[in-house]
């Protein structure tokens, strides 16, 4: 088939002032996607419009970047900073915020939320793994405690979708999250964090644990992300993760976003959709634009 060639909508990305990310700033603390020294740095929408410009993405979805690291304290800000970018320069269109679903007071929170309208969603990222610096929640199954269940319960209410990053080892607990809230859209990050490609056994764990997800059809997955593990993915790597997960999901439910600035340590956008437009030119020309455009475009009702 020939390589895509129609709008794109990349429905993971971030922008930041330095001076609002706690964890861009000393003292710095390792990370789980390694040497991130070059995102120490501003990124602001004149350079992320600059890098998608070449390439027809005309619609775009800003993901919290975690002004206050894991506390949520500043989401609000972080919304209001963004609405007044994308007032000014037309990204992005969507905005995906942070909160804190165990605190006793995100209720007020995600309400004070509502006044954006480009908010469609909330991530509060729940990746726990043994290693120290893979270890984001506080334990791995914070997602089926009391309290969090509680504030989870309002994204029902407000309209709200959620982004969840969980690592395979984790989908037990997603599961029941899954199945308790059949009525709450979910989207699974980074196709499942898949973390040692090419370790048989991880990549084992990592296709039953999405065809489990996959058997609940109120979630969808968002192929982003792919060298977090791997700094730098190869294309025989990110061809294994692209086709696996559209074999499991289907193309209907395959949604593209980038993960810049965070994959520019590794890749240029250029080279970056470059390689995605290969791996799904192998698919119908319909399946294509619906992973790139369509299926994003309804997920977050980006509209026309």
């Amino acid at each position: 088939m020939e390589l895509y060639n129609g709008p794109i909508i990349d429905t993971h990305h971030h922008l930041w002032r330095r001076k609002d990310l706690v964890w861009l700033n000393p003292p710095l603390t390792p990370k789980m996607f390694g040497d991130f020294f070059g995102l120490c740095r501003e990124f602001p929408v004149e350079e992320w419009k600059h890098d998608i410009a070449p390439h027809n993405v005309i619609k775009t979805v800003h993901v919290t970047a975690n002004w206050d690291g894991t506390k949520a304290t500043r989401a609000l800000d972080e919304t209001t900073w963004l609405s007044s970018v994308a007032a000014e320069h037309g990204f992005p269109q969507g905005i995906v915020c942070q909160a804190d679903l165990a605190d006793p007071q995100v209720e007020a929170q995600l309400g004070a939320q509502k006044k954006f309208p480009a908010v469609r969603g909330v991530r509060h990222q729940l990746y726990w793994d043994s290693r120290p610096t893979f270890q984001y929640a506080p334990r791995p199954d914070l997602c089926n405690t009391p309290q969090f269940r509680k504030g989870f319960a309002l994204l029902e209410k407000h309209g709200y979708h959620f982004e969840l990053q969980v690592f395979a080892s984790q989908m037990q607990y997603a599961l029941e999250l899954v199945r308790d809230f059949p009525k709450v859209k979910f989207i699974l990050l980074h196709a499942g964090m898949l973390t040692d490609p090419d370790k048989p056994p991880m990549v084992a764990q990592w296709r039953e644990a999405l065809m489990q997800l996959a058997a609940y059809p109120n979630v969808h997955v968002k192929i982003s992300g792919l060298s977090m593990f791997t700094f730098g993915s190869t294309s025989a790597q990110l061809r294994q993760v692209i086709r696996d997960t559209i074999q499991i999901f289907g193309i209907e439910r395959t949604i593209y976003g980038s993960n810049f600035p965070l994959e520019k340590l590794w890749i240029s956008y250029a080279d970056l959709i470059g390689a995605y437009k290969k791996i799904l030119s192998e698919y119908a020309a319909a399946a294509q634009k619906a992973v790139f455009f369509d299926n994003g475009n309804a997920f977050y009702r980006l509209g026309k």
